[in-house]
């Protein structure tokens, strides 16, 4: 692959993982399926498989992709001296809540499953 094609197949990746993140954030790990991840997308069913070996590998790599993100938002909110910091203190719950709350729940039913504690565990290795 080119480096144009590189950046475009990672850029569609990207796009994916948040889609689809977004997908179950709003709807739930159990009530979305391929073809609804898919339209998400405004891909092809096939087209998930192409970027992603199975559902779950998207689960997990979404998950830690997005989550990254929100860590990534979170420390951008964090005080710059001593003398911001209960004002971070007392906003950021609210913040979080009302940003992030789905994504969180999302992120603990994946996290805490068995079956993706397994699977990300067998990835590590």
């Amino acid at each position: 692959m080119g480096a144009m094609n590189v950046k475009v197949h990672e850029a569609k990746r990207t796009h994916i993982m948040i889609k689809c993140f977004e997908c179950y954030a709003e709807h739930g790990l159990g009530s979305v399926g391929i073809k609804g991840l898919a339209e998400a997308c405004g891909i092809s069913s096939g087209n998930l498989y192409f970027y992603f070996g199975n559902l779950d590998d998207l689960i997990i790599q979404s998950t830690e992709y997005c989550m990254s993100k929100v860590e990534e938002e979170f420390m951008e909110k964090a005080p710059a001296n001593a003398s911001e910091l209960w004002r971070f203190i007392d906003e950021i719950p609210y913040w979080t809540a009302e940003k992030h709350g789905k994504k969180y729940r999302l992120m603990y039913q994946i996290y805490t499953h068995p079956k993706y504690r397994e699977y990300s565990a067998e990835r590590e290795h």
